[in-house]
């Protein structure tokens, strides 16, 4: 078993023995402090939930361990299937420490307090079996008891079962833990179940999310699995099966994702669908979520009929809403800056030395990233889409400045450039000679940031950072736009 999942079912339950010392508290407890557990456990009056209150309220707000465990084990007499038993059942899980132990107690937990019994009368302790359903999923995978994995999760709702495909299906495919044939037996079935269980309104909870706000959430998760499964098919050259996938996609995660969209533009082109091509291009171009690959596709669809020059740009330009373009822009204004900075000289690939001093006034981006951060490299592609845009600018310059990195970082970052095919003008941070990390540069610019967090985009001009921005989107297109419209507008500046 994971730390990190113990942890997370810690919490849970820390979140769940707060909220009962809160309803503890709002039932006025305080009237039971000098009762005797024997004649309480034998009022009428009281429920066995409002005697749980009550045993809590001995326990953790009185600190009276002896009379909250005389209370509790009389709970468990009379209510040997009942809250308390199921409380003290799932304590035994948590406190597992190995697979083996966590899926005999989990078993014995389910086999004991059945989800399907406890479904006909829901309480407040639907956490218990959140938690034990995620662990024993998980332990499952871990295990490779992948049939046993896909029956188990045949009755479980659309939020759990969603978790557990997450944590488990999508996290082989990313990490290419599990052969992709088998993985295939297990995300197929389990990505049925979440289609058909999608509108089951699991996530609804008062205090964190109302009917509206539980079915975007599970519009939004379902959207994630389907690109994981899509994924999954494409790689093992099911392009038929992965394409019938596409219909379960919410209007908003149909075209909002780069990577799946490119996916789906060469599914399109191996099924010879090519009627649908140049309209699924031009709805990714109003989501702003392109590829360099499917903007050179678009263009070649739509010059084979008008070869007019300026004519595609036009078009292109067409395609984009009024309203997404004033988005965008006020994204960029907002993050426009005026800091001078202390002027540094790196290192290239080619071994020269790149000095801003000698930048004078002109527009140079930079991109600090690492090869261990995965959205660093996942925004390459936008990165390049710039590159090429202004390659011929002599007003403009790009480079990728390798940071923090361990080792013989310079062969890192040039040696995954290279593999990848992109063309950059890469830089190395210096070392730091304080502590020796690879970020001298970096850390003269992280007080205006106030973060030191990667990928950041940074623009120079005459000694002046004047933009900023961390993280990435997920669309190459939007990235490039981005950049584009603040190189343009810097460019502008008398």
């Amino acid at each position: 078993m994971r730390k990190k999942d113990m942890k997370r079912k810690t919490c849970l339950l820390g979140v769940s023995l707060l909220f009962c010392g809160m309803a503890v508290m709002a039932q006025s407890q305080e009237q039971y402090r000098n009762a005797d557990p024997k004649e309480l456990i034998k009022r009428t009056d009281l429920t066995e939930q409002q005697l749980s209150d009550i045993q809590r309220y001995y326990q953790f707000s009185l600190k009276d361990i002896k009379k909250g465990e005389e209370l509790q084990q009389l709970l468990l007499q009379k209510y040997p299937k009942g809250e308390a038993a199921r409380l003290v059942a799932y304590h035994k899980v948590t406190a597992t420490k190995t697979l083996a132990d966590l899926t005999a107690a989990s078993e014995s937990f389910l086999k004991a307090f059945p989800y399907e019994e406890w479904k006909k009368a829901p309480n407040r302790q639907e956490f218990i079996y959140y938690s034990v359903h995620r662990g024993l999923g998980t332990a499952y995978m871990d295990t490779r008891q992948f049939d046993k994995l896909v029956t188990f999760c045949t009755p479980l709702n659309f939020k759990t079962e969603n978790e557990i495909y997450r944590w488990n299906v999508m996290r082989a495919f990313v990490f290419k833990t599990v052969g992709y044939d088998t993985l295939s037996r297990i995300s197929t079935p389990v990505i049925n179940e979440l289609i058909k269980k999608v509108g089951d309104r699991s996530y609804e909870e008062a205090g964190v999310f109302n009917r509206e706000q539980a079915a975007a959430n599970a519009s939004e998760q379902l959207d994630n699995q389907l690109g994981t499964h899509i994924s999954l098919l494409y790689a093992r050259k099911q392009y038929t099966a992965a394409k019938d996938y596409f219909r379960y996609l919410s209007a908003k995660g149909a075209y909002a994702n780069a990577d799946l969209n490119s996916i789906h533009l060469s599914i399109m082109q191996q099924t010879g669908d090519q009627q649908a091509m140049l309209p699924f291009l031009e709805n990714c171009t109003k989501a702003n979520a392109m590829t360099a690959g499917m903007m050179d596709t678009l263009k070649t669809l739509f010059t084979a009929n008008n070869k007019t020059p300026g004519a595609f740009d036009s078009y292109l330009a067409s395609l984009k809403s009024g309203k997404d373009k004033d988005e965008l822009e006020a994204t960029v204004k907002s993050h426009m800056t005026h800091q001078e900075y202390v002027p540094f000289a790196l290192e290239d690939a080619d071994g020269n030395t790149v000095r801003s001093s000698e930048w004078g006034d002109k527009i140079v981006v930079l991109d600090f990233w690492a090869t261990w951060c995965k959205p660093c490299i996942s925004a390459f592609p936008g990165m390049q889409m710039l590159v090429d845009k202004y390659a011929a600018d002599p007003q403009v310059a790009v480079y990728m400045v390798g940071t923090m990195q361990n080792g013989d970082y310079k062969a890192k970052s040039v040696g995954y450039v290279k593999k990848e095919g992109f063309r950059f003008h890469l830089l190395h941070d210096a070392v730091n000679k304080k502590t020796g990390e690879q970020d001298a540069v970096f850390k003269t610019f992280v007080p205006f940031f106030q973060s030191s967090a990667i990928p950041r985009k940074v623009i120079l001009k005459d000694g002046v950072m004047r933009y900023t921005a961390e993280g990435y989107s997920g669309s190459p297109s939007k990235l490039a736009d981005e950049l584009s419209y603040a190189i343009e507008l810097l460019k502008a500046e008398k």
